[in-house]
């Protein structure tokens, strides 16, 4: 996503993504296939096609990033419901609540555009 935001409104096709960034380009296009679901990217078939950002990189949240490529991004299993036993009432549970809270929000509150300019 970072690679797309460098030229947010020019394509890329796979394999130029994946000589930029050292990831393989079959397991890229895993990654790019699930941004696409997810709205993040557009994808254009065809010799000229290529993938581009769906959307201006201020506008793309890493928290939606995140969240679309993991399945469950939660830090603790009490989080998600799926205590041992079922049970997600111990004593520190309001803990990781509230730092599963402060790390959304935070992930929330950055853009591609922010990450790439700021070097965050």
């Amino acid at each position: 996503m970072l690679e797309l935001s460098k030229k947010p409104h020019e394509q890329m096709s796979a394999g130029e993504l994946a000589q930029n960034t050292g990831v393989t380009e079959k397991y890229l296009e895993q990654i790019l296939a699930i941004l696409k679901k997810n709205g993040l990217v557009t994808a254009t078939r065809g010799a000229a096609g290529g993938y581009t950002l769906s959307r201006d990189p201020a506008e793309i949240k890493i928290g939606c990033i995140l969240r679309a490529l993991e399945d469950n991004f939660q830090l603790v299993d009490c989080l998600s419901g799926s205590c041992s036993g079922g049970r997600c009432d111990c004593p520190s549970r309001n803990l990781w609540v509230n730092l599963q809270n402060n790390i959304n929000d935070y992930l929330d509150s950055l853009s591609l555009k922010q990450i790439l300019e700021e070097n965050i």
